[in-house]
């Protein structure tokens, strides 16, 4: 994992610029793969495709590549030995979307990199780093494979967002709308939620004394689809962190796991959509983690 390093914008007028209506430069189209690095390569595997049901597609020095639906992999699995976020993996609608977004942030003093080689990768590809220290990539797309309905118990997954503590929400909130996502709610200092697709969120961050990645999400279609989750993780006798919840902040139904690193993995379905056209109004959040049983977020959450 790199070292998490703090970085400032070097434009101090982007928030003005962005209040003002400025087109961010580019459009992230959808969450495209995350890559975490593993203490154990096989137990995470494991996890992985026993637990979750996701397809392994190959092994290429050290790194093991996960499939869902279509795409040639939605998780990377680094066997460093470590526990860590690798980077967070994002798809444009062309290499002329990537460079123009490369060569934004560029402008804005953000540090950038060329994205190492990766199977199943299409199109032009660079990463960077956000000011809480991660590291991004954006590209064009994944090589299609044949669709999978289901593998096994429940139907494949959909990785859908990614969820971030902060130190600063405030200032990673500016940063992510000059990447070109749009703000669906806010509450200042404490938690913000964006999005690139018409569902209420696609990045969230959440007010922490120190950055870490919190977790991923991924779309199961429906409750009755979760229900079978549940039915499946108790055969398997496998814990459930937290859960089932009605998040009143997407009002999406949601259970969340602990792979062997404790990355927290969450299932969810029925999330709010937000469509481009909609004239939405950036709310102030509800402090209530679940509506059904009327409570904050739970001790240690957010760790």
């Amino acid at each position: 994992m790199m070292d998490v390093v703090t970085t400032r914008l070097v434009n101090p007028d982007l928030r003005a610029r962005l209040d003002g209506g400025a087109r961010p430069p580019c459009r992230i189209r959808r969450p495209g793969h995350l890559a975490l690095e593993v203490a154990d390569l096989g137990r995470a595997v494991d996890f992985y495709t026993r637990i979750l049901r996701l397809v392994r597609v190959e092994e290429v020095g050290g790194v093991v590549y996960l499939r869902s639906q279509f795409e040639h992999h939605c998780l990377e699995l680094h066997g460093t030995g470590r526990p860590g976020l690798h980077h967070a993996g994002w798809e444009t609608d062309s290499d002329q979307e990537t460079d123009a977004l490369h060569d934004a942030l560029v402008r804005l003093g953000v540090p950038v990199r060329d994205a190492p080689p990766e199977p199943g990768r299409r199109g032009r590809a660079f990463q960077f780093q956000d000011p809480m220290g991660f590291w991004h990539e954006v590209y064009r797309a994944m090589d299609r494979l044949p669709v999978l309905v289901s593998n096994g118990p429940f139907p494949v997954l959909r990785q859908a967002h990614f969820a971030f503590n902060s130190p600063d929400v405030d200032r990673d909130l500016e940063f992510f709308r000059a990447v070109g996502f749009r703000v669906s709610d806010w509450s200042p200092g404490r938690q913000a939620s964006l999005r690139c697709l018409p569902e209420h969120h696609n990045i969230s961050l959440f007010a922490h004394g120190r950055p870490r990645f919190h977790h991923q999400g991924f779309d199961i279609g429906s409750w009755e689809h979760l229900k079978g989750i549940l039915d499946w993780m108790a055969q398997q006798e496998y814990p459930v962190e937290v859960g089932p919840v009605r998040h009143a902040l997407g009002n999406n139904i949601s259970i969340y796991l602990l792979d062997p690193d404790r990355f927290r993995t969450e299932l969810f379905c029925e999330m709010e959509q937000i469509p481009d056209d909609e004239d939405h109004e950036n709310r102030r959040q509800p402090p209530l983690f679940d509506l059904w049983r009327r409570q904050p977020v739970p001790a240690g959450f957010r760790e």
